[in-house]
This record gives C-alpha cells, structure tokens and sequence, in this order.
C-alpha cells in the first residue's frame, strides 16, 4: 500500500499512529527564518524539487517535507523522495531517515490551517497518553507527487512520536 493510501487506519477523530521505516531520501534543502518559510519559501522548495523529479505517476510515492526547528528565528526544511524514485539529477543532497512512529492525519483544502490541524493532533495524543518527540526532524509531511503548491494545502501531517 502506497504511503498516501493508509486512511483505512484512521479513527473517529481523524487521526492514526503510523510507522514509517529507515529510508534514503534525496531532495532540496532550504534554511531561512519561520516566517520566510511562511511566506512562500517551503512552497517555493517544494515547487523546485517537483519541477526537477516531474509530478510521477499514479503509482509515485509522495513528496516527502521534513522540518527542523532550530531555534527561535532558524528553521530548515527539506523536500525529497525516495532515493529509488528519483532519476539522477545534480543538485540534490541525500538524507538518511531511521524508522520512526507518527501520529498522522490527512489535510484537504477545506481543512483550514494547517497550524490549527497541528495544534489538534497535539490535543489527541495527549488524550491518548502519547508524547511528542522532540528529537528532529520535528514534522513531517507527505504531499502527493503531482499536488499544486500555490493553492490551499493538502497533504498529510505527521507528528513523530516518543
């Protein structure tokens, strides 16, 4: 089952705990402050590395967004896939991820902000006894590989998990 197709395991609330395992991505890396990341340069990342790889097919895993908090005016935010997918392309860094556990949900475009969508999977793991990790990247966010990135968000959030 692709990555994007795991809604079968959704709850009533929306939300799932989800286990992701070791994986190589490669992709574009950005660094600036949070609210240039807000302003456009996250969706400006993505929109590059998708015009580098191409939108895929229907059988294409997803974009894969990893953020790292690095203070209170660092941020640093990578866009990949996986290391298989991806035709050979200059410019593209690799980045080891271990296995991990998330707390996950889907966001369509009519799901609001996407902050405020964080801010209630925060409340329902906390609900359900489980803790956030802090250790980074601190989100990750998977969007389909031909998603549009200059209109309302969709993708899906992930929180990792302790």
């Amino acid at each position: 089952m692709c990555q994007l197709c795991e809604e079968t395991r959704l709850d009533v609330s929306g939300f799932a705990v989800l286990d992701r395992p070791a994986e190589t991505l490669v992709g574009l890396e950005w660094e600036g402050s949070h609210g240039e990341a807000a302003a456009g340069s996250v969706r400006a990342t993505l929109t590059a590395l998708q015009a580098r790889l191409g939108k895929g097919d229907l059988w294409s895993g997803p974009i894969i967004g990893l953020s790292f908090n690095d203070g209170p005016e660092r941020f640093r935010y990578f866009a990949g896939v996986a290391a298989e997918e991806a035709v050979p392309v200059g410019g593209l860094v690799g980045l080891q991820l271990p296995p991990r556990r998330y707390v996950a949900s889907w966001h369509g475009q009519a799901d609001g902000d996407v902050v405020a969508h964080y801010g209630r999977m925060i409340a329902w793991l906390t609900t359900k006894g489980m803790a956030r990790s802090l250790e980074p990247p601190h989100h990750r966010e998977e969007y389909p590989r031909d998603g549009v990135f200059d209109g309302p968000p969709v993708l899906r959030l992930l929180l990792p998990l302790r």
